[in-house]
């Protein structure tokens, strides 16, 4: 398994949350956007975790 997978997985598993909470929400409350917001940063990790290792393979 290549170090690249996992984060991978981590980026996809986030947006299907992303996705599944603003489907199944009630409320656009306080709740819903830490949600939606710790989703994002999650991604935004794991793209440069990505990108480093790209970096120092070349």
């Amino acid at each position: 398994m290549k170090k690249s997978t996992l984060p991978i997985i981590l980026i996809v598993a986030s947006i299907i949350l992303i996705v599944v909470n603003s489907i199944t929400t009630e409320a656009f409350d306080r709740g819903f956007w830490m949600r939606i917001l710790s989703s994002v940063l999650l991604i935004v990790a794991m793209v440069l975790t990505i990108r480093s290792e790209r970096r120092s393979s070349k």
